[in-house]
């Protein structure tokens, strides 16, 4: 089944594992994303995955900036390793982050 980030088509805590892979530094309405992920997730369950973080890497700030979001691929405002952190830390009762150069890799625990 495919659904819309912003209003996924399942009940509240339907999944004990959701997982995004490179999704949300091109979603437009991020904010929409988050509640949606932690809606639908049980609690206990786990949600994880990576993503382009700004701040890393000079250069593929620069990449990112220049080619990806001109062309459509990645939408801002992105998240830096702190305000992630923090957004996660507000939603999930543990959460284990990891930045390797650009990109985060996270799991979180509901």
């Amino acid at each position: 089944m495919q659904g819309d980030v912003r209003k996924l088509p399942f009940t509240d805590e339907n999944f004990d594992l959701v997982i995004s892979l490179n999704g949300f530094h091109a979603f437009p309405d991020k904010e929409a994303a988050y509640s949606e992920t932690f809606r639908v997730l049980k609690f206990g369950g786990f949600f994880c995955g990576c993503f382009y973080i700004q701040g890393e890497n000079r250069r593929t700030d620069w990449f990112i900036e220049q080619l990806y979001t001109p062309k459509g691929f990645f939408t801002p405002p992105f998240e830096t390793l702190d305000s992630l952190r923090k957004r996660l830390e507000s939603l999930y009762k543990q959460v284990e982050l990891e930045a390797v150069e650009s990109i985060v890799c996270f799991t979180c625990k509901k």
